[in-house]
């Protein structure tokens, strides 16, 4: 019917100039008529695919049809060598035309091929004869720029002919014999995997299809040699090198992980290596050979309908980017709004529910994707006769039951469940002969480290959901087999934490980047990680990059940290300094960042020193409480307080739009300041957030400015500040800021903590603090505890190296020190207190340390209460790793958790309890 119309709408007595308006007006409108009956939901997805594919045939035809008569007029007809037949020409579409798969935007790719060589043209009104092969090389070029030279009424479609016989180095227009040669001779597979959705489309259609069936030998061959697959492996090698170059990455729906690419590359694959032998599968539709492929049991149906249905999403979202602009792009937006509005043409009703519907597609297809090879090579490695007897499906099940209590496991009929999906490669999962030896070579391993793990019943029972979530593949328990210290960590991290588990559950994307930034290294030094956050940040050129680059970096490291405490390859209180020193560079990133959005608008802040001269304000963040004493740990919020140097108005700077510029005090600028680090820091992206932000600890607490002068900050801690507020100060530490304003306001900290005169009841005021707080959140009884604020616990500790240290420390410049345990050790030093008491302090808050961060990675949360409720002694016991099983382990751990914090409320008792309370 389109043809028909362009017949009608452009008639053969037109011009070359008048044809390329013609046809540019006529594909306008019928774009306009597609696009909106697509954007209404009055066409399925096929049927766009079809009429886009369709329209572009019907231009060819036209555009032939016409640019022949044009040159005939010229050059007379294209006689073949005995002059009685008239010599033709046909156009092939490639790729998504030849497939009916056309987009709003897609480049068509034509394959021109004439009939012979033999013969030349009978002469025009050029009075010239001329080759055939000439001929039609210049009907090409014609027919080309008819469609591809951009004018006034813009293009037709933008061709391209690189798949032609010897790509760009080969003539335009090729015979069909020298095709066939060409094939015969030099084709190479990707070559055979473009021909597959080869369609004639324009010209003389019988010849297209003379020369596809000559090609079909050397395109579906009927046996399959080691050369081809090597070449398909290559084709496939080519792919994932190329995708990571893409500076897209992520967003390319096409290249990116789990695209269309990948689905097209994959369905070409299995039509190479079978299709020779199984005509039924010579078809070019993608979903159409995703049924065949399914009905011939090449795949599974849930492989089927997982790939046809993100097939057509991603489609269907790739017309909703290239409907607006006539852009040949597959890339979603960069910018968060325009990707809102993405989300909501393609039917959504927020980005989230968006990104989360098309992670979950590119998450099965790319799944799906990897597991299309499977090394060949099968390794024999020796099997333990336990391992084999329980992967062995005629084992009998009770006496692998038994087998599952005597190794250890305390629930070994929930085990045995378990491990029957296991068997088979997981939830939901049918494992090849070549998956199931994989089970084999990995069983001995996997039930060692189970065996080995803190709770084998909770490893196991996290393994299977990480390989729900997963989809376990072939390839993927190939990849154990190949790195054996992937099962360790896994099985040791299943069975240790909860919040780790939870993580890699939700992320096993994240099982890659541990393997790629080796997580061997234990800690790393302060400068290393600023290092690190820079490299990774350099490659994020947006905000909103910028945040998810953040996010990952934080979750990535703290990740590092985490399973190396938990594997204890770093000493106790490195962890803590790895997790605040993660802290700090993360708000120092989000001070570069909020000072990059504010600097367009506002410039920078600036004042006047004392000999009169503009120089610029400096702005520092102090941390509070566990992030000030290098004390951070799991689930930790970040105690901050805002300072700056002194008033002024703000300047502007290179970066500054003069446009927009807007002056504004250095009060206001730093409180703008201040609430954008704060939102870079807590927003919630589809990468979480980083952390939790707490400012009540700033001058007048809730009530006070968000921010504070330097002389503020002083002229308040002087004149109204609570005795509890200089105690607080004593975990005081500039985390983030320039050297000199760093260095100005610790001394000035130093001063307002320790120089000044100690109010008379320094000690009665502490003591009823800490008295109130164990009335008030410790809430202890006979079977629940609160290791922070309860009796003996952790802050005991704090409050009496911290009034030791207001006693002293005015005298000691050596005592200023935030962290609890290097104080304690400090103050033996200086004889502040014997070594006796220091060490069963030390000894008792490492040991409630410790505990904190097991029960934290344990639960999943910021819990500081410990309960008999649902096993919590017993489970806290073994996450200690105390011997033993059940009641023994619950009871030794109980023994020593009365005996430590009997011993440290003693040692409080004695040093800060009243004489008046004696």
């Amino acid at each position: 019917q389109m043809l028909e119309d362009l017949r009608g709408a452009i008639p053969d007595n037109v011009d070359f100039f008048e044809l390329k308006a013609g046809l540019r007006n006529y594909k306008s409108a019928q774009i306009l008529r597609i696009g909106s009956r697509d954007l209404c939901g009055l066409a399925s997805l096929v049927e766009v695919m079809a009429e886009l594919s369709g329209l572009a045939a019907a231009c060819l035809q036209r555009a032939y049809d016409l640019c022949s008569l044009q040159l005939q007029k010229e050059y007379g007809q294209p006689l073949q060598e005995d002059e009685s037949k008239i010599a033709t020409m046909t156009i092939l579409g490639m790729g998504k035309l030849g497939g009916y798969e056309l987009n709003f935007s897609s480049d068509i790719d034509l394959i021109y091929c004439y009939s012979s060589t033999r013969g030349e043209t009978s002469g025009g009104s050029r009075n010239e004869k001329i080759s055939l092969h000439r001929y039609f090389v210049k009907l090409a070029e014609l027919i080309t720029r008819a469609l591809h030279q951009v004018t006034e009424d813009g293009f037709v479609f933008r061709v391209d002919t690189g798949l032609r016989p010897d790509g760009n180095n080969g003539d335009l227009a090729v015979s069909i014999d020298g095709a066939e040669v060409y094939y015969e001779s030099w084709g190479q597979s990707w070559e055979r995997a473009a021909l597959i959705k080869a369609r004639p489309v324009a010209g003389n259609i019988a010849l297209g299809e003379e020369l596809l069936h000559r090609l079909k030998p050397f395109i579906y061959r009927r046996y399959l040699d080691f050369g081809m697959v090597e070449d398909i492996k290559l084709m496939k090698q080519k792919i994932n090198t190329s995708l990571s170059r893409k500076e897209e990455g992520e967003r390319n729906l096409k290249l990116g992980r789990g695209g269309i690419r990948e689905i097209e590359f994959f369905i070409q694959t299995l039509q190479l290596v079978n299709a020779g032998t199984r005509p039924q599968l010579q078809q070019r539709n993608s979903l159409q050979m995703l049924r065949l492929l399914q009905e011939e049991d090449l795949i599974t149906q849930e492989d089927q309908q997982s790939l046809g249905n993100a097939y057509q999403f991603l489609r269907m979202v790739e017309h909703r980017i290239q409907v607006v602009q006539e852009q040949q792009t597959h890339s979603l937006p960069q910018n968060w709004h325009d990707l809102e509005v993405l989300a909501r043409r393609s039917g959504f009703v927020s980005c989230d529910q968006f990104s989360s519907e098309l992670e979950r597609h590119r998450g099965e297809v790319s799944h799906i994707f990897k597991d299309l090879f499977y090394s060949a090579e099968e390794e024999e490695r020796e099997v333990r006769p336990e391992a084999n007897f329980i992967f062995d499906p005629e084992s009998d099940p009770d006496l692998v039951k038994d087998l599952l209590e005597e190794k250890g496991f305390t629930n070994p009929d929930a085990a045995y469940d378990s491990l029957l999906l296991l068997r088979s490669g997981g939830p939901n999962q049918r494992l090849t002969r070549r998956g199931h030896r994989c089970l084999e070579t990995l069983a001995p391993l996997l039930i060692a480290e189970l065996l080995g793990s803190p709770n084998p019943d909770q490893a196991l029972n996290n393994l299977e959901d990480f390989l729900r979530s997963i989809r376990a593949s072939n390839s993927f328990f190939s990849l154990l087999v190949e790195n054996p210290a992937i099962v360790k960590l896994l099985i040791s991290l299943f069975g240790s934490s909860q919040l780790l588990s939870r993580i890699f559950i939700q992320r096993p994307e994240l099982l890659d980047t541990m393997v790629s930034r080796s997580y061997a290294v234990a800690t790393k030094e302060r400068h290393q990680l600023q290092a690190d956050m820079t490299e990774q940040m350099a490659l994020a050129d947006d905000y909103e990059l910028q945040l998810d680059s953040l996010r990952r970096f934080r979750n990535e490291e703290f990740l590092r940290v985490a399973l190396n405490d938990l594997h204890g390859h770093m000493q106790q209180g490195e962890g803590a300094k790895q997790l605040s020193w993660l802290a700090e560079v993360c708000l120092e990133q989000a001070c570069k960042m909020a000072q990059q959005e504010l600097a367009g608008r506002f410039g920078a802040p600036s004042s006047i020193d004392t000999e009169g001269q503009e120089q610029k304000t400096a702005f520092a963040i102090i941390g509070m409480g566990k992030l000030g004493g290098l004390e951070l740990n799991y689930h930790s919020d970040l105690d901050v307080i805002f300072v700056y140097q002194q008033e002024g108005e703000t300047r502007p700077v290179a970066a500054t739009d003069p446009g927009r510029f807007r002056q504004i005090s250095n009060g206001e600028y730093f409180a703008k300041l201040a609430q954008r680090i704060i939102t870079v820091i807590t927003l919630a992206t589809r990468e979480g957030t980083v952390y939790e932000i707490d400012t009540r600890l700033r001058p007048s607490g809730n009530q006070g400015s968000l921010v504070t002068s330097l002389a503020a900050f002083e002229r308040y801690h002087h004149e109204s500040a609570q005795p509890w507020e200089r105690q607080a100060m004593t975990k005081a530490r500039v985390v983030c800021g320039p050297v000199e304003f760093t260095a100005q306001l610790q001394q000035v900290i130093s001063e307002l903590a320790f120089e000044r005169p100690l109010p008379e009841n320094l000690q009665t005021e502490i003591y009823r603090l800490r008295k109130r707080m164990e009335e008030e959140n410790g809430r202890e009884g006979d079977d629940r505890f609160n290791i922070k604020t309860g009796r003996g616990g952790m802050v005991d500790v704090e409050f009496i190296t911290q009034y030791l240290q207001l006693l002293h420390a005015g005298r000691l410049e050596s005592l200023r020190i935030q962290n609890t345990v290097d104080l304690l050790n400090s103050m033996v030093e200086n004889h502040i207190l014997v070594q006796d008491d220091a060490d069963l302090l030390i000894s008792g808050y490492k040991f409630l340390r410790r505990l904190e961060n097991k029960l934290r990675l344990l639960y999943d949360q910021s819990i500081n209460e410990l309960s008999a409720y649902n096993r919590g002694f017993e489970k806290a016991a073994r996450s200690l790793g105390y011997s033993g099983t059940g009641l023994h382990q619950e009871h030794e751990f109980l023994k020593e958790y009365q005996l430590v914090t009997e011993g440290i409320r003693e040692l409080f008792e004695k040093y800060l309890k009243p004489q008046e309370a004696l």
